[in-house]
């Protein structure tokens, strides 16, 4: 069962990538091929007649214009796999380190001592109160807490189908920089998130582990665990449920959004995957990479020179 579960998000992420791609295909129109052109290239050893139709655009590029949401895939492996990549080098880094694991609890002592002078120190209570009166109540919030990423991914599909190209950019690039912050905040801050605390003395219960069991997402030599502050989690789905409120043009979507962000601050917490001070510090994460979310334009000349290199045209808008 476990070897199963390896395999769930990443056939989840698979398909949703696929169709989000699916959906998104340009009929032939503006110099796009049909899928018949496609084939007819495939089975052609040479291709002047495609070539002809298509002036200097080549297969690649061809595809890329009648399946343009390949290119948000691409962007999205970027994004995910290069914070992935640091921080599994973070991981590796540190890994043995027992200074370092030392100063992230301290941090973490610093934080519930600052939420108790503040009085939201509710990490404790709230995942107590679950366990005794409703205990089944934490199965499904630790499918709530993995349905992270490819919730996320749906939220990327339906923002580039319906909203204009503008708005959808400009979401993309907030969660990229997102991203580039978070990891910034995490290794100069490390932080243990409460489950990883002393359990006589603190109490805390690993709930997401015990439910889920080990595989190869939730155990692994990579995998950075003190990494609470900020939490990037609650953040996500903070971005999303205020996007849709904002911006989506189904009413349903726009009333049911907000009730994410409300669900996984109370799955974060409650699990002891994150501190509620590592929410607030999510939300001022979030805040930042909106605001200056336009900074990652300066990338622009960078991705012209990798797409002039691979001879691949970008598809419009």
């Amino acid at each position: 069962m476990s070897a199963l579960a390896n395999f769930k998000e990443p056939l989840a992420i698979v398909t949703v990538f696929t169709i989000g791609t699916l959906i998104n295909r340009r009929r032939r129109s503006n110099g796009s091929i049909s899928e018949k052109d496609v084939e007819t290239a495939l089975d052609t050893p040479t291709l002047p007649r495609l070539t002809s139709k298509l002036g200097s655009r080549n297969l690649p590029s061809a595809i890329l214009a009648q399946f343009p949401f390949l290119v948000e895939v691409w962007y999205w492996q970027l994004t995910y796999w290069i914070y992935q990549g640091l921080r599994a080098l973070s991981a590796r880094k540190i890994a043995g380190n027992d200074a370092i694991f030392q100063t992230a609890v301290h941090h973490a002592q610093q934080l519930l001592t600052l939420e108790k002078s503040l009085g939201i120190d509710v990490e404790l209570p709230l995942q107590r109160l679950i366990l005794h009166h409703a205990p089944w109540l934490m199965t499904a919030l630790s499918r709530v807490y993995f349905s992270h990423i490819v919730l996320g991914l749906i939220f990327l599909v339906y923002s580039y189908t319906v909203l204009p190209r503008h708005t959808f950019s400009a979401i993309r690039r907030t969660l990229a920089l997102e991203n580039v912050l978070a990891f910034l905040v995490l290794t100069v801050w490390r932080c243990a998130p409460p489950r990883l605390m002393p359990h006589p003395q603190y109490g805390y219960r690993d709930i997401v582990h015990e439910s889920s069991g080990n595989t190869a997402w939730t155990e692994n030599k990579f995998r950075l665990v003190i990494a609470a502050m900020p939490s990037l989690h609650f953040a996500n789905s903070l971005f999303l449920g205020w996007c849709l409120a904002r911006f989506s043009p189904h009413a349903a979507l726009r009333v049911l959004g907000p009730l994410w962000p409300v669900t996984m601050w109370i799955t974060v917490v409650a699990t002891a995957n994150h501190w509620v001070l590592d929410t607030v510090a999510g939300v001022g994460v979030l805040v930042v990479a909106y605001r200056w979310n336009r900074v990652l334009l300066g990338l622009l000349p960078l991705e012209e020179f990798v797409l002039g290199v691979l001879r691949l045209e970008k598809p419009g808008a």
